[in-house]
């Protein structure tokens, strides 16, 4: 039996391909890598579809199944194994602690079960490659796929809201009935003073400085890789660094956008340790943040990183990763200041709509603001009734004196009239109906 193993090209495209026993059982598959790989699609867009086409052929393999079979039937069969499977990647669950939260950063510890979003993306692999299928077969006049509907999305001729082929998600309706609800779930951020722990607490210069990047300008950790490219702070060069006017550049996510902005004082003695005690000058590597031990001298990359901040963070009891520092620093832009566009700038989002769709909605400082002063004017309202009917209990406002209150709240004298009728004739409808 055949095994499908993801193997990146480096063919000036930076493409993945899925290599097997049996070659025939991959050329669809590889013919839409070399697709996306031409339209443009990121290193790592084109490695997790390709590691998604990778394990749909190989289940279909196991199923004894042929390419040219699936249908609709077939998805959803494939789309509940795969849900119902273990997890993979690089944090496992810990069984002990699934379904609980950390006490210190509120944060989930990782469950046993796939996101709906992971499932959603596999959904979107699949819809995405049957497309590709049979657009070209309706081109050419000619193979399996010729005027056949997509088995994810049997409505062939939708059009995607964004136009971006290998980026259609399914539509969540009828057509698209393998889609789960994606959660909606608040940013985790770190308390301040957490986050400072960590940066005490870190055994390097390196890490304290790579920390403090992080809370002080709210970007991402990124990594550097030579053939996915360079983006975040692990993505930095040496001479992305300006001492002189006391910014840093970093390249953003997708586009790779440059992003320049300015840092804080705290960042620059952490810094110059880093360069003067553990980098050196005599590294010929031009990336800025350098591993130690296993891979010294070359680029840090995200694993190592994140590895290292795990373990940090398990050490003074708390679950942590490096994007929860951007949330903390976004939070506290928009609780300070209230200015959106601020927080846009400072993140890197090229639409602010993604700013308020993200953090709006958490900011805590506003919403008890609100929530006090709706309290006060309720409150001033119940005294003014105090003062004008002379009445000492709220509830008994507005009643004749000596009467007992009926209803929870203090109705006015017509809806009480008015309630007392709608409850005489859901009696009398209940007596003639034999009801109790």
């Amino acid at each position: 039996m055949a095994t499908f193993n993801v193997v990146p090209i480096f063919d000036g495209l930076h493409s993945f391909t899925l290599v097997a026993t049996d070659a025939t059982l991959v050329v669809e598959v590889n013919a839409y890598l070399h697709h996306l790989a031409t339209c443009g699609r990121s290193a790592y867009t084109l490695k997790s579809y390709a590691r998604g086409l990778a394990d749909f052929m190989d289940w279909l393999q196991q199923q004894h199944i042929a390419l040219a079979a699936v249908n609709g039937q077939i998805i959803g069969d494939y789309i509940g194994e795969f849900a119902r499977s273990d997890k993979r990647g690089a944090c496992h669950p810990d069984p002990a602690r699934v379904d609980q939260v950390n006490a210190k950063t509120r944060k989930p510890y990782p469950g046993l079960q796939r996101k709906n979003s992971t499932i959603n993306h596999r959904l979107s692999v699949l819809s995405g490659f049957f497309a590709f299928c049979i657009n070209q077969a309706n081109l050419s006049g000619q193979g399996d796929w010729l005027q056949r509907d997509n088995p994810v999305t049997p409505l062939a001729g939708q059009t995607a809201a964004h136009g971006m082929s290998g980026r259609n998600p399914p539509p969540r309706r009828r057509t698209g009935q393998f889609r789960r609800r994606k959660e909606r779930q608040l940013p985790k951020s770190l308390a301040p003073q957490l986050a400072e722990q960590l940066i005490a607490q870190a055994s390097s210069w390196r890490d304290k400085a790579i920390l403090t990047l992080l809370l002080r300008t709210g970007q991402r950790i990124g990594d550097w890789s030579d053939f996915a490219g360079r983006h975040g702070i692990l993505g930095m060069a040496t001479a992305d660094v300006d001492t002189t006017t006391a910014t840093i550049t970093v390249y953003l996510k997708g586009a790779r956008d440059e992003h320049r902005l300015p840092v804080t004082d705290d960042f620059w003695p952490l810094y110059h340790c880093y360069l003067d005690q553990e980098r050196g000058q005599a590294h010929d590597s031009s990336a800025l943040w350098l591993a130690f031990r296993r891979g010294q001298g070359h680029p840090l990359s995200y694993a190592t990183f994140e590895s290292a901040l795990r373990s940090l963070g398990h050490t003074l009891g708390m679950n942590v990763n490096a994007h929860m520092f951007r949330h903390t620093l976004a939070q506290g832009i928009l609780e300070t200041t209230g200015n959106l566009k601020v927080a846009q700038e400072i993140l890197g989002h090229a639409h602010i709509s993604t700013t308020a769709d993200q953090y709006m909605h958490v900011d805590e400082v506003a919403m008890l603001n609100a929530l006090t002063s709706v309290k006060r004017a309720f409150a001033v309202a119940a005294d003014s009734t105090l003062q004008a009917t002379g009445v000492a209990d709220p509830l008994q406002a507005g009643q004749p004196a000596g009467a007992v209150r009926q209803y929870v709240f203090p109705y006015d004298r017509i809806t009480i009239e008015e309630l007392d009728q709608a409850s005489l004739m859901a009696q009398a409808s209940n007596v003639e109906g034999g009801l109790p």
